[in-house]
């Protein structure tokens, strides 16, 4: 018989005890990786359910790691796709550093150029 004083744990306290290993995390992968400060919320929340069932603290940080690496093994594409989009940034951000680097580099070029033909202007004036 839950009767916490604290009422926001009681769902949290029947789903730990009607569901000891939380294996569906499916229902969670549409918030993707987004979701794992709340999962990481969540039970830092059920701690308070400690003394409405006997369980030790490992046993309950072993559920909550088993929790978070059910739901990160679900979606790993996203934890793939997810380096593989920060690299992608990083990419592009050395390219457009590059492509600023090169424009800057070819407006140089076109000053020496008009330089140039400068320079050849009075030189053939010089000799003619």
């Amino acid at each position: 018989q839950l009767n916490p004083i604290n009422r926001r744990l009681v769902p949290m306290c029947k789903i730990l005890i009607h569901h000891p290993d939380l294996a569906d995390m499916k229902p969670f992968y549409q918030w993707k990786l987004k979701f794992i400060p709340v999962i990481a919320d969540w039970f830092r929340s059920a701690r308070g359910c400690k003394g409405f069932f006997e369980e030790s603290i490992e046993t309950f940080q072993r559920r909550e790691l088993s929790a978070m690496y059910r739901f990160i093994r679900g979606v790993p594409m996203l934890v793939a796709d997810g380096y593989w989009s920060q690299q992608l940034k990083q990419v592009r951000v050395k390219k457009r550093r590059i492509e600023e680097v090169e424009k800057q580099l070819l407006e140089i070029l076109a000053k020496k150029r008009k330089l140039e033909e400068e320079e050849m202007q009075v030189l053939d004036r010089l000799s003619g």
